[in-house]
């Protein structure tokens, strides 16, 4: 189930509670210290339930707040919260040792916290997080000691953090187009990811191996889908890019069937393929097209294309152009 919220079609005295009444719904009840202007509030919502998992992405223009005591209450929930800040937060947790515990969390960090302690945000230009709420019985199995014992903040720029990131965006644009059942067994996969940074149980550990795997070959694949056009891209530069050696790299994409160079050939050839079909692309040559998508020779440009699509690209163009009344 997909649910998405805005208040800007909203009367500026209704935006604010009918926000935190949706979000209350859909992901959990939170209440805010700040009282922003009612003619200038804005508060968004995007969810999404898949199994037994919720993504969400939440904007508003609140600064300072979280979860208050009632809110727990309220809920009544057993999860924990997987949040990503899209800027800078102060954030407080109150753990069962009844201390709070400040993080400070930078663009793009993520922390781990649990839904059963109160909590508090600070972000000086509105609260804009996306997150995951995972199912205690999930991710307890992969913790020592099946719990948290205090809030776990997960930097950007870790390498662990690095590879969240890029699994979480990969989870995040995945979800939505798969099943439930597929959408859940993805952030199953993601969890073991975050086990490894919170301290992970010997079944933690067997299933942060696995996610770490994916992740760095999701990783991989990120980095040669943003670097297509550069004729130079090789396995040597895009293994010292991942820090990782030129073996790893081909050891993570032969569980695939697909080496490095039959990856990277197929995404240059489905770009040149889009171009050439397209309106916007109807003015230029077939070579500009192939060297404008890093081919470096125009004999195995045709040769590739012919054997990935059947017929040569002036043919396929062609082909495109009468499909559209060209």
């Amino acid at each position: 189930m997909r649910v998405h919220f805005s208040t800007d079609d909203l009367a500026p005295r209704a935006r604010e509670q009918s926000w935190l009444d949706f979000v209350a719904e859909h992901v959990k009840s939170l209440s805010f210290n700040d009282r922003p202007d009612p003619a200038t509030f804005r508060g968004r919502l995007d969810a999404l339930v898949a199994g037994r998992f919720t993504l969400y992405d939440f904007r508003s223009s609140h600064r300072i707040g979280g979860r208050s005591a009632a809110d727990v209450r309220r809920d009544n929930s057993d999860n924990f919260s997987l949040h990503r800040v899209l800027g800078e937060e102060v954030y407080t947790a109150t753990t069962r040792r009844s201390r709070p515990e400040e993080l400070r969390l930078g663009s793009s960090d993520f922390c781990l916290s649990s839904s059963e302690w109160p909590c508090q945000g600070t972000m000086k230009d509105g609260m804009s997080v996306r997150g995951l709420m995972i199912p205690r019985r999930v991710l307890s199995p992969l913790l020592i000691g099946g719990r948290l014992t205090g809030p776990v903040a997960i930097p950007a720029g870790s390498s662990l953090g690095s590879l969240l990131g890029a699994a979480f965006d990969a989870a995040s644009a995945q979800v939505p187009v798969l099943s439930p059942e597929l959408g859940d067994s993805v952030l199953e996969n993601l969890c073991g990811l975050v086990a490894l940074a919170c301290g992970p149980s010997q079944e933690g550990r067997s299933s942060g191996q696995d996610s770490l795997r994916a992740a760095r070959l999701e990783a991989a694949k990120r980095h040669i889908d943003q670097h297509l056009t550069e004729p130079g891209l090789t396995p040597a530069n895009t293994a010292a890019a991942l820090g990782i050696s030129v073996r790893h790299l081909h050891l993570l994409f032969e569980p695939t069937g697909t080496s490095f160079a039959q990856y990277l050939a197929q995404q240059r050839l489905l770009q040149c393929r889009s171009v050439l079909t397209s309106a916007a692309g109807a003015s230029r040559s077939v070579a500009d097209i192939a060297f404008g998508w890093g081919f470096n020779s125009l004999a195995t440009f045709y040769r590739a294309f012919q054997r990935e699509f059947g017929m040569p690209p002036a043919v396929l163009r062609a082909v495109g152009a009468a499909g559209h009344g060209g």
